[in-house]
């Protein structure tokens, strides 16, 4: 079961999950964690607010499964297709380097139009 939870400001922060009946503990430090932003999985550990901020900062050196090149991993990489000719699907702006090898028989777009459709899948 889930709740909304919102911010100091009144307004809609996101949901939340009531996990209190699970008994969970936080990997990292083993306080008792009674509320989580998403479901938890059996196979995958999970850690407090301040637990869960060390890792996504770097902090943890248990690895933590967070990604992100600021974060002591490597960036991602990035493909030069400026020689393909590429151009957005949408809006037509050439696409010089993605990153992702593409294919021939699948659409490609632009940071903008591809952030668009992404917000549009969850909304």
């Amino acid at each position: 079961m889930y709740h909304m939870s919102f911010d100091q400001q009144g307004g809609f922060s996101r949901q939340m999950y009531d996990v209190s009946a699970m008994g969970l503990k936080c990997a990292d430090c083993g306080v008792a964690i009674t509320e989580l932003p998403f479901e938890p999985k059996a196979d995958r550990p999970v850690y407090c607010r301040d637990c869960n901020r060390n890792h996504r900062k770097g902090g943890a050196s248990t690895g933590g499964g967070f990604g992100g090149g600021d974060r002591g991993f490597a960036p991602r990489q990035s493909f030069d297709v400026s020689a393909m000719g590429l151009k957005c699907a949408d809006c037509g702006v050439a696409i010089t380097e993605l990153p992702f090898e593409p294919k021939a028989d699948r659409p490609v777009y632009c940071r903008d139009c591809n952030r668009n459709r992404r917000q549009g899948f969850g909304r």
